[in-house]
């Protein structure tokens, strides 16, 4: 397939992630403020918004895990935890403001991310490939990357504090992943120092002809 086709590719499959993340944050932003003005409390039905996972600490090993089960084959086992929860936070308090505007937060480093892999593509031409623009939209997408862990840190001991006061005799945990995006910012940033060196040779192979 021709590189320019697979840009080609590239720009729309940006694009429609970058229109449907624009769409399910809205949603997601009027859903929120309907279940904090319905302010209906927390009851036994099944849980429908502002879940969470977590992990109980404070409870007995020995209890926490089921029987090992293996395949027919036995070439792999499988095991149920059983001191996985899941948390539901009610929207019209103070925390579930909390989580409302985090996840809001998240979305809107999304939508940044694709819009600006959006207009890095539209700015990528085959005969000139290395733009000075590009470099600048890198960095920032490392940023955000980096942001976005930095984030998640702050959310985790906030969180778990919250549930710590909560529910303090078990002990909970929230489970989230935390250092690809480290990871991913960083490799990112790399990428954009090496195109940008790309860019100093084609100023000055321009200067020269």
């Amino acid at each position: 397939m021709k590189p320019k086709n697979i840009i080609a590719i590239f720009k729309v499959l940006t694009t429609i992630g970058f229109y449907f993340l624009l769409c399910w944050t809205i949603v997601f932003s009027f859903f929120s403020i309907v279940n904090i003005t319905a302010n209906n409390p927390l009851n036994h039905s099944a849980f429908t918004s502002n879940n969470y996972k977590v992990m109980a600490f404070g409870v007995n090993k020995a209890k926490s895990l089921s029987e090992v089960v293996f395949s027919a084959d036995k070439q792999l086992r499988y095991q149920l935890v059983e001191n996985e929860y899941n948390v539901q936070i009610t929207p019209s308090t103070p925390f579930g403001y909390y989580t409302m505007f985090m996840t809001l937060i998240h979305f809107l480093m999304g939508i940044f991310t694709l819009w600006t892999f959006r207009k890095i593509l539209k700015e990528l031409q085959l005969d000139a490939p290395f733009n000075g623009k590009i470099v600048r939209r890198l960095k920032n997408v490392a940023a955000v990357f980096v942001i976005a862990d930095i984030v998640n840190v702050i959310n985790n001991i906030i969180f778990n504090q919250y549930l710590h006061q909560q529910v303090p005799a078990l002990a909970f945990k929230l489970e989230s992943e935390v250092g690809s995006g480290f990871v991913i910012g960083a490799i990112t940033w790399v990428v954009a120092v090496i195109y940008q060196r790309g860019v100093e040779l084609q100023t000055y192979n321009d200067l020269t002809v």
